[in-house]
């Protein structure tokens, strides 16, 4: 597998999909890439420890793979506790030894998308005094940016619940931002958005990581905090030149916020769904294809 991948882009005029190169953009932390790629795989995550590709996807078990940083500040590090060697996650990700120093030049999301590494994964089995006991039967992992971390948390009964997670001068992952607000935080898989503008590719915009997440092989971005508080500022600033498609929530509260994107970002286009959908929701209800094609459509008119 070449470390320059092709993308793939719906074509209106019925070439699907269409290989176009990736960029010669920034390429993430090896570490930070890699758990981004699990991250987009579906894989969950329970403190420091991800399941593991290589053996932790057909049963409940317990996380036990750890992702780090080599001391050269770029290299990227696996050990599986569970006994997986190196090669074998390699492996299950169709990937070889260097990539651990040099991931190769294409988003994770995209990765993914193009490998079809995306799988269901098993509940994960927690210890005794893991937030995980205390009622959480989910949890997803979304990286804003190499040293912090926002885990949700979902509960049985629907309700979530949200915590935040930071790399301290060790490098170990703590609770807490450290100090930092979440609006001096980057956008969510900011790099993918440079990339993105670097190709001429359209970005969508939305309200939450899940809804990124579920555009597959799609360049999707959001920020840290809520509709009530979108950073205007760094959304100008990493939006302003990028062909964008906003895909609001389709609520009260989503609406508002719209208006005050369109303010900072008045090239954007819209794309709204039904009453109450998301982008996510959107998405699944049109299809890849076709989801594809109107995002396209949107990006166009607005040439």
């Amino acid at each position: 597998m070449a470390d320059t991948e092709a993308h793939t882009t719906t074509d209106l005029d019925g070439q699907f999909p269409r290989p176009r190169r990736s960029p010669d953009g920034p390429t993430p932390f090896a570490d930070q890439w890699l758990m981004q790629v699990l991250t987009a795989m579906g894989c969950r995550r329970s403190g420091r420890k991800w399941q593991c590709p290589a053996h932790a996807h057909t049963e409940p078990h317990s996380a036990s793979l750890v992702i780090g940083r080599r001391d050269d500040g770029h290299g990227a590090w696996l050990h599986c506790h569970a006994g997986c060697s190196v090669s074998a996650v390699l492996q299950a990700l169709e990937l070889r030894p260097n990539h651990l120093h040099r991931p190769p030049r294409v988003t994770p999301s995209r990765y993914v998308h193009l490998q079809g590494l995306r799988r269901e994964w098993p509940e994960l089995k927690h210890p005794a005094g893991h937030p995980g006991s205390a009622g959480h039967r989910h949890q997803a992992w979304h990286p804003y940016g190499p040293d912090h971390a926002k885990q949700r948390l979902r509960r049985p009964d629907g309700s979530k619940a949200l915590r935040w997670e930071s790399r301290n001068a060790r490098g170990e992952w703590v609770p807490g931002l450290l100090g930092m607000r979440e609006a001096d935080l980057p956008l969510y898989r900011e790099d993918e958005v440079r990339m993105a503008a670097a190709a001429g590719e359209t970005v969508v915009l939305c309200e939450s990581e899940s809804s990124c997440d579920a555009l597959h092989g799609i360049y999707a971005t959001t920020w840290a905090g809520g509709a009530g508080s979108p950073p205007l500022e760094t959304l100008a600033r990493v939006l302003g030149g990028v062909d964008v498609v906003i895909v609001p929530d389709h609520d009260e509260a989503g609406l508002a916020c719209l208006e005050r994107l369109v303010t900072v970002l008045p090239h954007a286009r819209v794309l709204v769904g039904e009453p109450d959908e998301d982008a996510k929701d959107l998405y699944e209800r049109l299809g890849a294809e076709r989801f594809l094609a109107e995002l396209q459509f949107a990006a166009r008119k607005g040439r």
